[in-house]
């Protein structure tokens, strides 16, 4: 019973890790994207008004 339990244990880490994984190549292929049609830093300054939108529209509420 002990190695069953070890298994299942082991086989949703396995699981786990590389939804992660896959979830970190997606953002970084994104922001890749983002950086390449909006060169020199206009990317980040882009992400950084939404973020403050975002924030100024959630403060409201």
């Amino acid at each position: 019973m002990d190695g069953l339990v070890g298994a299942v244990g082991n086989g949703i880490t396995g699981l786990v890790a590389g939804a992660m994984d896959a979830i970190g190549g997606a953002l970084r292929g994104i922001v890749n994207a983002g950086n390449q049609a909006l060169p020199g830093g206009l990317f980040w300054a882009v992400i950084f008004v939404v973020l403050i939108v975002g924030g100024w529209t959630l403060a409201k509420r």
